[in-house]
């Protein structure tokens, strides 16, 4: 997809999306599309200019809800049209995770206004994306406490590659990356303490280790690459493995 595409596309949303930008993801035949939406330039009709559908699920939420899921979308089919596929709609699943074409695997995320797919022209793969906010304040303790155990805390606080509000908040997205990745894989729930960072990150990747077997195929002491980009307000966190044979 061209630049001028992702400029149409903002336009066509009336600004609604803006900053619509492709990331160099480090994956063959994959994408990542980024941008800002626009909260105060929502309306409903957004979604037939865009030629999107607004699920019955959504009927009676909270207009910012629909919005965030109209961006996502949108950035979606961006993400599939730039790599050459069709692009339909993308309904949403039984555990409300978005269903990907058989031909292709992807994930999309929003936060803060900040919207991004990461998505994989092969659906032999299972895709993840998380795009956070810097935290900071109250937030930023919350973080700490919530997502990093007693050893990840000493080794964000002793290290100086990065500010640690950065490196607390890539943390946390960088394990709700894995998440995505690897819940449909082990096909259960599992907090942010299964995984733990060990060194500090480095050239846009991030290393997980499993501190426990999720499944027979996710056993304890596997590694993980999670690619990063850090800029401005936010980071992006993204990761693909590839699905189980027997799946």
């Amino acid at each position: 997809m061209s630049t001028t595409h992702l400029i149409m596309l903002s336009a066509r949303s009336r600004g609604f999306l803006n900053n619509v930008t492709l990331h160099d993801t480090g994956y063959g035949d994959a994408v990542l599309v980024h941008g800002r939406f626009d909260f105060e330039r929502y309306t409903e009709n957004l979604f037939q200019e865009l030629a999107l559908a607004c699920p019955a699920s959504l009927s009676t939420a909270l207009p910012i809800r629909r919005a965030e899921f109209l961006a996502g979308r949108a950035i979606a089919r961006a993400a599939l049209l730039a790599l050459g596929q069709p692009a339909p709609q993308i309904p949403i699943g039984p555990d409300r995770a978005p269903l990907w074409p058989r031909y292709s695997a992807g994930s999309i995320t929003h936060a803060r206004g900040h919207c991004a797919c990461f998505a994989i022209a092969d659906g032999s793969w299972q895709a993840g994306v998380d795009v956070e906010a810097l935290a900071s304040g109250h937030a930023l303790e919350s973080i700490l406490c919530m997502t990093a155990n007693k050893d990840e805390r000493a080794l964000i606080a002793r290290q100086t590659a990065l500010p640690p509000d950065r490196l607390a908040t890539l943390l946390f997205s960088a394990k709700e990356t894995l998440f995505k990745v690897l819940y449909p894989l082990a096909r259960r729930f599992f907090g942010f303490d299964c995984a733990e960072l060990r060194t500090i990150p480095a050239n846009g990747r991030l290393q997980l280790h499993l501190t426990q077997t999720l499944c027979q195929e996710l056993r304890e002491g596997e590694q993980y690459d999670i690619r990063f980009s850090i800029a401005g307000d936010h980071v992006l966190t993204w990761l693909a493995v590839r699905r189980f044979a027997s799946e």
